[in-house]
């Protein structure tokens, strides 16, 4: 990994501690909720909510472990795009725990409606006074997490600003030598990021229909599998089409991610349908939030694969050229031939000497003609040189 700055040893120590601790008190809370549903023998529907219940806490700590990912990769990368995103995502937790607190309160009412009551401890005498003693335990603990989202967020939004100063010469000093390349630097990082949370997003919806046969959605296991196997297999391909700059991968992963829209739109409309026995009754909110989030992410997605499907075309690349963030930057090719006029007294040097001269004997040495290796690697090294030189010129203009 690059060398961190003060900053970024702070940023990354910061989402490492939130991390941790906020995992910590969702185990917490799933720890009373198991015992709180140990408590009474549901039906299918109570049983199908529950399920429900621990996939959204196992999709909260996902979430958290995604946003150490993408911190780390923001700070090896220096993606200054991926920190706003990462700011972005957090935002969202926030709106995701809100939502979770309210299917709690679900779980706490009408999963256990038509459950039977079989305590597995001496203290728990009647349900109204069992779900009286967990939700005591259980709401302070939530509104906890809620807070610590909320405050991490605006602290997180602060120290992404000035990480995004702090890159800022980095990056322009690589890449932005010319203004189409900055332009399509900046199109690829953006769309590294997008790809990077539409895995979370898409493998999070899947993940929230294995409860599907015991709430009783209309899809089958199969279309889960699906979804996991042609989500992996299509984003895996944008990022390929990304590293290496294909076009023609990324144009292909432009029209699957368009059909994948006609997929997600069909979903959330056919989840928000009313009908008389309704299998989303309890689910809805989290299954249209994860929806219209990734259908947001996609379109976006899309747009972006285009913009840099069009700078791929018009001969723009920019990681094949100049490397990846994060590595050692490859100079771009420099031609061998360099004009007569060059000025080699900006550079410092005494100069090429020139031809040593020319006898004009066909028959004798004609080395001199062609200047030796050491001369070309001296030219190619005072070209290097003067690349070099123009961008510390620019540099110190800025500064």
């Amino acid at each position: 990994m690059a060398k961190l700055s003060i900053t970024g040893i702070v940023t990354l120590v910061s989402i490492l501690l939130y991390a941790i601790i906020l995992t910590a008190l969702e185990i917490l809370v799933v720890l009373f909720h198991h015992n709180f549903v140990d408590q009474f023998e549901l039906d299918r529907q109570g049983k199908g909510i529950s399920e429900a219940d621990l996939i959204y806490h196992a999709i909260f700590m996902l979430s958290l472990a995604f946003q150490v990912l993408l911190c780390v990769d923001a700070l090896w990368r220096k993606n200054s795009m991926q920190l706003i995103a990462l700011v972005l995502f957090n935002l969202l937790s926030l709106v995701y725990a809100g939502v979770q607190l309210y299917q709690h309160m679900i779980l706490e009412d009408e999963g256990t409606e038509n459950a039977k009551f079989v305590p597995k401890d001496a203290k728990f005498q009647t349900p109204e006074s069992t779900k009286a003693f967990f939700i005591k335990r259980m709401r302070p603990l939530e509104y906890v997490i809620i807070g610590i989202v909320t405050a991490f967020s605006g602290y997180l939004a602060a120290l992404s600003i000035k990480l995004t100063k702090d890159f800022g010469w980095d990056v322009y000093r690589t890449y932005s030598a010319d203004v189409k390349i900055r332009d399509a630097f900046r199109s690829l990082s953006i769309l590294q990021t997008l790809i990077k949370l539409d895995i979370f997003f898409i493998g999070s919806y899947a993940i929230q229909l294995i409860p599907s046969q015991n709430i009783g959605y209309s899809n089958s296991i199969a279309e889960t599998i699906l979804i996991f196997f042609i989500g992996t297999i299509m984003l895996l391909m944008a990022w390929y089409s990304i590293m290496q700059e294909s076009k023609y991968i990324l144009l292909c992963v432009i029209n699957l991610l368009t059909l994948s829209l006609i997929y997600m739109v069909y979903r959330i409309i056919s989840i928000n349908i009313p009908r008389p026995d309704d299998p989303y009754e309890f689910t809805r909110r989290l299954l249209t939030f994860f929806l219209a989030t990734t259908i947001c992410l996609v379109l976006f997605t899309i747009f972006y694969a285009i913009k840099c499907f069009k700078n791929m075309m018009q001969g723009n690349y920019v990681f094949t050229t100049y490397g990846l963030p994060g590595q050692e930057q490859n100079a771009p090719e420099i031609q061998q031939n360099i004009p007569n006029s060059f000025n080699t007294e900006y550079l410092g040097y005494s100069g090429y000497s020139g031809y040593s001269g020319y006898s004009g004997n066909n028959t004798g040495n004609n080395n001199n003609l062609v200047p030796n290796e050491t001369q070309k690697k001296s030219k190619r090294a005072s070209k290097i040189a003067e690349v070099q030189n123009a961008r510390l010129s620019r540099r110190i203009s800025i500064d």
